[in-house]
């Protein structure tokens, strides 16, 4: 009995369990990133079919601000490049030029940074890019993990005999400090290392007469933990170094830092060249850079606050665009009831069979699985359904953003459907301030004057829809739509 009963709490547990994966699958799916938007609202759609639960709220703000931030990044790549200071390549507003030595300094040590991607779209905020403007001997490399095979530089130091420094804390890491200051005579130097471990002593001495390889992560603290854990091989080949940081940051400035003794990583660069090699004047010219930036940022902010329209005003467009992501993704259309007892409703993945043969125009290929892909995207896609839930009368855009596969069954004219169908469509579009645009065929009285009638217009621009014959399509817009 004791055994049965066992089995029937085993048997409850696994079910709740299923239950909660169950709820949890569709949001791991729609947190999957910008670049699976479609993904993303098909299942969504497939949620609301289902009539499973959609994420929580606070996820669902989560999940659009992602996907709004995906899109600005798209839209900064394609636009048009700015106009950038020959010098230091960066917007003049920002430019560094006055604050860089004449040439690009030397050093005997030779740096290479490996770069979390998020560090690497900070740009303007992003300390290496100076780095690189101030030294010779500076190489970058962006993943969120490394492994020595993959860095040539690194594989090039082991071939020598040589193992790179790494400048990260840990418990094998050895202290830059016990360097003492290089330009002291030889009694303060041995000074300092009166206290020292004999064979600490005589690692520290190898690795001042030689050219070492610095290996630096650049990112935030939680950024550079991960980084170095997933580079456990990389992490291994090398000798960990570390240093006390002085007591102030410039960088605390315009970024702050989660302690006071963190620096930012031209500055921890900097005070590791002092401490190698005794580069006091590359460190004094680095800090200097850093110092013409950070005023730079200061001064900007200083008028942004002066001006607060302007960051009103982008605070405005992000959220406009992450409620639009939202409506998109969370906010589906319900059916309404018509007078005549028909509903207007979203239409629906598995209505794509009955769509493709209502179609009087087929291609030789079927259209079949094109019409599955614009109704998997779900938007601005109705159909109208008679009281006995046959389909009657759909719209469908296209995954081009265009309106087509407009049809009304011949015993379901003249009821208003077609230019009901083409309103809620066009509603929806305006709502998320995408284009309202279709392509009529040119004598098709009918739909011409229909969509006529509700304020489209044939456009200027012409054109004609790819893929058709000759020129017999008229791209048609509405203006209020742009």
């Amino acid at each position: 009995m004791g055994r049965k009963s066992n089995l029937s709490s085993w048997l409850y547990l696994g079910i709740a369990l299923a239950k909660f994966f169950l709820f949890l699958q569709p949001a791991v799916a729609l947190t999957s990133g910008p670049k699976n938007a479609g993904r993303q609202t098909r299942t969504q759609q497939d949620l609301s079919q289902s009539g499973e639960k959609t994420p929580p709220s606070h996820l669902q703000v989560k999940i659009a601000s992602s996907i709004t931030k995906g899109e600005r990044r798209k839209e900064e790549r394609q636009s048009k490049t700015r106009n950038l200071c020959p010098g230091c390549d960066r917007p003049p507003v920002i430019c560094v030029c006055d604050a860089l030595p004449p040439e690009k300094l030397s050093t005997r040590t030779q740096l290479l940074v490996l770069q979390h991607p998020n560090e690497f779209r900070k740009k303007t905020f992003s300390t290496v890019p100076l780095m690189s403007l101030v030294l010779e001997n500076v190489q970058v490399q962006r993943d969120y993990q490394f492994e020595v095979k993959g860095l040539q530089i690194v594989q090039e130091c082991l071939d020598r005999g040589q193992r790179p420094l790494l400048l990260f804390p840990g418990d094998d890491a050895i202290s830059l400090d016990g360097f003492g200051n290089l330009e002291d005579d030889e009694s303060k130097q041995e000074a300092n290392m009166v206290d020292m471990d004999a064979n600490l002593i005589q690692t520290l001495q190898e690795i001042r007469k030689q050219d070492n390889l610095l290996i630096v992560m650049d990112g935030t603290w939680a950024e550079a933990k991960r980084m170095a854990l997933g580079s456990e091989d990389l992490v291994n080949a090398c000798q960990q170094v570390q240093f006390t940081a002085p007591a102030s940051c410039l960088y605390d400035a315009i970024r702050k830092e989660p302690e006071g003794h963190c620096l930012s990583t031209l500055e921890a660069c900097a005070q590791s060249l002092v401490l190698l090699e005794g580069a006091r004047e590359t460190a004094t010219y680095l800090k200097g850079v850093l110092q013409h930036m950070v005023n730079i940022q200061l001064t900007m902010e200083r008028n942004r606050q002066d001006d607060p329209r302007q960051k009103g005003k982008q605070l405005y467009e992000r959220n406009k665009r992450r409620r639009r992501v939202e409506k998109t993704l969370f906010e589906k259309p319900k059916p309404q009831t018509l007078q005549d007892g028909a509903i207007l409703r979203p239409l629906a993945v598995n209505d794509a069979k009955h769509i493709h043969y209502s179609l009087c125009h087929k291609s030789r290929t079927s259209l079949l699985r094109t019409t599955q892909d614009c109704l998997e995207e779900g938007l601005a896609c109705f159909g109208i359904e008679n009281k006995d839930g046959h389909l009657c009368a759909h719209i469908v855009r296209s995954r081009d953003g265009t309106l087509g596969m407009l049809h009304v069954e011949t015993e379901y004219r003249r009821k208003g459907y077609g230019r009901l169908l083409v309103q809620e469509a066009s509603k929806v579009l305006k709502e998320l301030d995408k284009p309202c645009v279709c392509f009529i065929q040119k004598g098709d009285e009918a739909a011409e004057s229909l969509f006529c009638g509700l304020g489209w217009i044939v456009s200027e621009q012409g054109g004609v829809k790819s893929g058709t014959p000759s020129a017999a399509k008229q791209r048609w817009v509405l203006p209020s739509s742009g």
